[in-house]
């Protein structure tokens, strides 16, 4: 019945249908009986037949009805909204505690690099039993789309923030967290890691747990959104990830060995993953800076 209810068309088709077959079984019960070919025991058996029918349909489709109104609005309550740093990272550490996987769809993955890997990394290890990573974060060799995040993030910013969003900064950021993904996934074998590019970004980032999804923008002044598994919301941000990687490029790449990447190992790493691109002396500074000191945006 949830099913059915679940979709407004499929709601609205399902009651039509059976409001109409209880407006037939209404009129043949009492323009139709008593048949007189028919004996008077005959007529009322099959009179009280109708009635009791009618009855527990109608009956069953406003149980159903009202369960599912109750349902949904156990839901809704499922959602909450919060502006508060330390209110997203609480959530964040509690959907990291108990999951399978984890799934970040977002622009940099700068709390992704600092604490999301990481402690999963610790959990997995702790817990020997293996962990999903699935990370989407923008391409940080399309130029015009990091204009484009620029712009966006400046717009958004605090005056007192606004000079440090230059496209050094942005593209560091991006392969600062893609080396932390595959340094990961080098050294656990609990771990089992995706990453993908995207040429496009969204207003949101999401982190989804199995059992949380945190939703938060870009701009401060938007609360997050915390939704619980048992909500519409957190289907439909789930979905969206699903949408989102689709459309993304994934990329591979092995350490060649479990010693803590050198400068010289993060320039090969980011130069097979995008072949043909300049690294400059400047940029890979800053990606290894944030790559061995990551700072979470909370912070």
């Amino acid at each position: 019945m949830d099913k059915i209810f679940a979709s407004k068309p499929g709601r609205i088709r399902f009651l039509w249908t059976i409001f109409s077959l209880l407006a037939l079984l209404l009129l043949i019960r009492f323009l139709v009986f008593p048949v007189d070919s028919f004996s008077v025991k005959v007529n009322e058996n099959i009179s009280s037949f109708l009635e009791k029918f009618i009855t527990s349909v109608f009956t069953a489709v406003v149980v159903g009805l009202f369960l599912y109104w109750i349902q949904g609005d156990e839901k809704k309550k499922h959602i909450e909204f919060t502006e508060s740093s330390y209110e997203i990272e609480k959530h964040l550490v509690k959907a990291r505690q108990k999951t399978d996987n984890w799934y970040f769809n977002g622009g940099l993955g700068r709390y992704s690099k600092s604490d999301t890997i990481p402690k999963l990394s610790e959990l997995a290890l702790e817990e020997s039993r293996t962990i999903f990573i699935y990370i989407i974060v923008i391409n940080p060799f399309n130029p015009t789309l990091l204009q484009k995040y620029i712009n966006f993030r400046v717009s958004v910013d605090k005056p007192s923030n606004r000079d440090r969003w230059t496209e050094l900064e942005v593209q560091s950021e991006i392969l600062a967290t893609i080396l932390t993904a595959f340094y990961y996934k080098r050294i656990n074998q609990f771990l089992t890691i995706s990453v993908k590019v995207k040429d496009f970004f969204t207003l949101s980032r999401m982190d989804i747990s199995s059992s949380l999804a945190v939703i938060t923008r870009e701009d401060p002044t938007i609360p997050s959104i915390i939704a619980e598994k048992d909500s519409y919301m957190y289907k439909h941000y789930a979905e969206e990830f699903q949408q989102v990687e689709r459309q993304s490029k994934r990329l591979d790449y092995l350490f060649p060995s479990l010693n803590y990447p050198t400068k010289e190992d993060a320039q090969q790493c980011i130069q097979t993953l995008f072949p043909g691109e300049i690294v400059s002396e400047q940029l890979l500074e800053s990606v290894y800076s944030k790559y061995c000191f990551p700072k979470s945006p909370f912070q």
